[in-house]
């Protein structure tokens, strides 16, 4: 049984793990290995985690048997919007429904506080676009994000939340 619940900074370990296991091998056939080294030393350091937390940006986690399988991050912006910066699952568990329980659960965290809209930005190489579509979100507005010296190359993804009567 999964159980999915906010990560402290003492689970900021927990959260690294899935990180190694995953971001890196996803962005890899995308962008370059030392735009990949730049981003990851910025996102995904011990210091990173906690500050992101600090910032105010919730993580959970998705746990079996106390073993974590994943974990998304969002957190609330102005124009009642939920950003999800991130979100991973550790490969072994893909195709078990992990990044759909995250995502629902925030979506239900959303609807309890009466957000309009879920976001989130994808590479538009990235090929997790199409299970973002499949709940749901759409395509909202390309953006290219300077990052350092890189460029972010993305899809600005919504969800809207909005009951139309």
């Amino acid at each position: 049984m999964y159980k999915i619940r906010i990560a402290f900074i003492t689970d900021i370990a927990k959260i690294l793990e899935v990180a190694e296991a995953t971001w890196k091998q996803t962005y890899a056939p995308i962008i370059s290995q030392e735009q990949i080294d730049f981003m990851y030393e910025r996102m995904y350091s011990n210091e990173a985690i906690l500050q992101q937390m600090q910032d105010g940006h919730t993580f959970l986690m998705c746990l079996e048997n106390d073993k974590i399988l994943g974990f998304i991050s969002y957190i609330r912006q102005e124009n009642n919007i939920i950003n999800i910066p991130k979100i991973y699952v550790k490969p072994e568990a893909h195709g078990k429904g992990i990044g759909k329980l995250l995502l629902q659960e925030v979506e239900k965290i959303a609807q309890k506080n009466k957000v309009d809209f879920l976001e989130l930005n994808v590479n538009r190489k990235n090929p997790a676009m199409y299970f973002y579509k499949k709940l749901g979100f759409e395509l909202y507005e390309k953006a290219d994000i300077a990052y350092g010296k890189f460029w972010l190359n993305d899809y600005v993804l919504r969800k809207s939340l909005v009951i139309s009567h």
